[in-house]
């Protein structure tokens, strides 16, 4: 009887947290489709500081990831126990920098005609996040579904072709943030549904 009682609620337990990660994947995926539509309209009303639009754009969403996940972290350590995460400093040290460069390459190249740093950037960046996401996934492996894996790949895509066409002075760049926007949009619908 006790035995079952405990499986039972481990069962709930495991539910919900199920539930919360599927509910912090569809904000995630919401924020970030976003994020094109936003750097666009501070590209157009900002034309007299043109270089903080990035930056301030990306501080902005960067913090609200942070946001999502925590919220996400705090609910899983009431459901599983009070257990600290085993990340060390020296990851997150390591892991910020890469970011941290990758960000300033693609702005420095993309701000000042330097296509092929921008290039650089974008390709540590894409590298980086998808390194990130791969451990995060082989840890966590909680519950992905096909739309997961649409949004990853049309991320990754969408790295790609930015700096190929930054890089390489073709103005179809605007154009690559559509399928990805558009994947992200339908990963978070997908999600909320699934959800709700």
């Amino acid at each position: 009887m006790e035995k079952d009682l405990i499986e039972e609620s481990r069962k709930i337990a495991e539910k919900i947290v199920k539930s919360q990660f599927r509910l912090t994947l569809a904000k995630y995926y919401l924020l970030w489709s976003t994020f094109p539509v936003v750097l666009y309209l501070l590209f157009y009303f900002n034309t007299a500081y043109p270089f903080l639009n990035y930056p301030v754009a990306l501080i902005g969403y960067v913090y609200y990831t942070f946001k999502i996940f925590s919220d996400f972290s705090k609910t899983v350590r009431k459901i599983e126990g009070d257990r600290e995460p085993k990340v060390k400093k020296r990851f997150i040290i390591v892991n910020n920098s890469i970011w941290a460069i990758a960000t300033a390459l693609v702005i420095v190249g993309s701000d000042f005609n330097y296509p092929y740093l921008a290039l650089v950037g974008e390709v540590i960046f894409g590298a980086n996040y998808t390194r990130c996401i791969f451990l995060w996934l082989k840890k966590e492996m909680r519950d992905l579904h096909y739309y997961d894996s649409i949004a990853f790949i049309a991320f990754i895509g969408m790295i790609m072709s930015l700096g190929i066409c930054i890089s390489l002075n073709i103005p179809v760049f605007r154009v690559a943030w559509v399928p990805y926007m558009l994947a992200w949009i339908y990963a978070s619908y997908a999600s909320f549904m699934e959800v709700i």
